[in-house]
């Protein structure tokens, strides 16, 4: 009898914990639509870094982890709404893609055309179009070890 009521305690508890954890991920806002190639293994710098040459700065002080792309998304494609540590540099490849802030401000980039990502607040990138593949290749300098994403939830501006 003790034996069968403490397997319905961890079963209850296993219950419990898998509710709360389908919970909070049912609140991420996951993407749809998008594959990854990576272009470039996850490599790391391990001395800092100190570049400051034709008015461009480019810092570390710790080691960093590199890690470089390729998105493609497929007509009406997004990322689902998320943040990276560090820094991204976004080249649009081919297609258009939109960027959605925190504010659900949009900015839309073409070939031949770049945008960042940073900071913590929630970010998207989505394919606007019904017919059009969309490509970018994307490099992010991250801190070493740290996860290259951040699932967030969408900000309140979201639909």
């Amino acid at each position: 009898m003790k034996l069968n009521r403490r397997r319905a305690v961890v079963i209850m508890i296993a219950v419990a914990v898998s509710a709360a954890a389908a919970g909070a991920i049912a609140l991420a806002s996951p993407g749809s639509g998008t594959s990854t190639t990576i272009l470039a293994p996850r490599s790391t710098f391990s001395d800092t870094i100190h570049l400051n040459d034709d008015r461009i700065k480019f810092q570390t002080k710790d080691p960093t982890d590199l890690v470089t792309q390729q998105v493609t998304f497929a007509p009406r494609a997004f990322s689902g709404w998320h943040h990276h540590p560090g820094f991204i540099l976004v080249l649009v490849k081919s297609g258009h893609v939109t960027t959605h802030d925190e504010n659900c401000q949009t900015k839309t980039y073409g070939p031949g055309q770049a945008f960042d990502e940073s900071g913590s607040a929630p970010f998207m990138v989505s394919n606007e179009s019904d017919t059009e593949t969309a490509v970018d290749v994307a490099t992010q300098v991250a801190p070493a070890g740290s996860p290259f994403r951040v699932e967030d939830d969408p900000p309140p501006c979201a639909p």
